[in-house]
């Protein structure tokens, strides 16, 4: 199904997700939103700001949303990993009622998507498994 499809159909157009899937193995599933960070565009953006800046749009759009939006988790694959690390960062100090799950390009260049790769906010520096991130 097409992804903005889904959205809207679950009145979430605002969230704006690359990808949307179901994961299955040994009999669970993962239903996920996906959004892949483009990275920084241009030398525009402060230092202060090159951490974050595009990944603060997409958690604001979380976070303006008043349900829980019907998946196990949402999978940020950020640009860099020190993006990752802010992004974490940003979710421990203003969590989101949906759960996030993060990585980073590099990662996902080495490994499949279902290994060990996915970090939770305030879930230390353990990487889960992809299917580990169901509820």
């Amino acid at each position: 199904m097409d992804t903005s499809v889904w959205l809207r159909a679950h009145d979430l157009a605002h969230l704006r997700a690359d990808g949307y899937g179901v994961w299955l193995e040994d009999g669970r599933a993962l239903r996920f939103l996906v959004h892949v960070d483009p990275g920084l565009s241009g030398d525009a953006v402060t230092e202060h700001e090159r951490h974050i800046s595009g990944l603060d749009a997409l958690l604001a759009a979380y976070r303006r949303t008043d349900r829980a939006v019907p998946v196990g988790a949402v999978l940020v694959i950020a640009d860099t990993p020190e993006r990752e690390e802010h992004l974490l960062a940003d979710l421990v100090e203003q969590p989101v009622r949906t759960p996030i799950a993060t990585s980073s390009k590099e990662l996902l260049y080495r490994q499949w998507p279902n290994e060990s790769l996915w970090r939770v906010a305030g879930a230390g520096d353990d990487r889960r498994r992809l299917i580990d991130l169901a509820p």
